[in-house]
């Protein structure tokens, strides 16, 4: 029997001793708000302060997609113009967009053919949202660009109780973060329980870790800006993406620059990167981006050739911008789906 308990306690051993050495050291860096350094927790109350500024808010946007801007001929790259209108109103919000131009529907080998596939045309989409039921449809006419197809046109609409995570755009702290998760920015510095438990995840992957570190300060286009990395782990302890954000202190601590790394990809050279180009003041020490944009490392081009080269590039004009709006009452409610346009649930009358 002693022989056995031996066994036992030798096997049992074993595996304490694998999950310490295996285990990912990231389960750290996702403490509770209490165990976060001072200075981390002081950042992230001042966030939420400037964060409450613009919690309703209206905007209207316009926003050029170029697909390798100056390094293909214009007659042979993707290219939108988009008009956005954006309200919000705490949780609930209204989001509106009408999309024109040239759009990139995949690549065509040989090479004696056309290299990009497009179709020019009109691409519409609105969802609206009042913190229990979500309507959205999304509506597409395109006609052939280089290829013998016939006119697409179609689209689909939906009422249901999903809770959909509110794009970035809506949170100006959020405005330059293409890739990373669709929360304010105090909450994804608290990581990821309090992700977990925002509006719209419901089932957030509890897998992934997150570890924020405060770099300094530096200054950005004259701004004297605080200098954050945040971390993202998978649960088996990789490293999947790294973004760093620069938080202009004269600009309710809104990020100047960001920069975003896929390290499976590549440790040194970032995927995106953005930058607000320039400010407005909204009201007296309310600040906000007027004009900013976003690029992608095109990932074909820099593997073939070990060349960087923009892949797409986002550019974000504000047309106009309100705080705190007077708005009718079924701003979030009401949505005039277009005509003809197929609507889930079926029994819901399409007005």
């Amino acid at each position: 029997m002693s022989g056995v308990r031996q066994t036992l306690f030798s096997g049992t051993l074993f595996l304490t001793l694998l999950a310490v050495l295996f285990t990912p050291s990231i389960g750290q860096t996702d403490k509770p708000q209490a165990e976060q350094s001072k200075e981390l927790q002081t950042l992230i109350q001042e966030l939420e302060r400037n964060e409450a500024l613009y919690r309703n808010l209206k905007l209207n946007l316009q926003m050029v997609y170029e697909q390798s801007p100056g390094q293909v001929d214009s007659d042979k790259r993707a290219r939108q113009k988009s008009e956005l209108t954006l309200i919000v109103q705490g949780d609930k919000y209204r989001q509106e967009k009408l999309t024109t131009g040239r759009f990139q529907q995949g690549f065509l080998y040989p090479t004696n053919k056309p290299y990009n596939r497009f179709s020019s045309g009109t691409t519409e989409s609105s969802a609206v949202f009042d913190g229990e039921t979500l309507r959205k449809f999304y509506r597409y006419d395109r006609t052939p660009g280089l290829t013998d197809e016939e006119r697409q046109q179609g689209g689909h609409g939906d009422i249901s109780g999903e809770q959909k995570c509110m794009e970035n755009l809506f949170r100006p702290h959020m405005l330059l973060c293409e890739h990373e998760v669709r929360v304010p920015l105090s909450t994804w510095l608290k990581g990821r329980d309090a992700i977990a438990a925002s509006p719209g995840w419901p089932n957030y992957n509890d897998g992934w870790s997150y570890k924020v570190q405060l770099l300094g300060e530096e200054e950005i286009q004259g701004l004297n800006c605080i200098k954050i990395r945040i971390e993202k782990f998978h649960m088996n302890g990789k490293l999947t993406s790294k973004t760093i954000l620069w938080l202009a202190r004269d600009r309710n601590l809104i990020p100047a620059q960001a920069v975003f790394y896929q390290p499976p990809r590549s440790k040194e050279i970032p995927q995106c990167e953005a930058w607000v180009d320039e400010w407005q003041e909204v009201r007296p020490g309310v600040w906000f981006p007027r004009k900013f944009h976003k690029d992608r490392l095109n990932w074909i081009i820099y593997r073939l050739k070990n060349k960087q080269q923009v892949g797409w590039r986002k550019k974000y004009q504000v047309e106009s911008i309100e705080l705190d709006p007077l708005l009718p009452e079924d701003t979030f409610t009401k949505l005039k789906f277009p005509k003809g346009l197929e609507v889930s649930p079926r029994d819901v009358e399409n007005k």
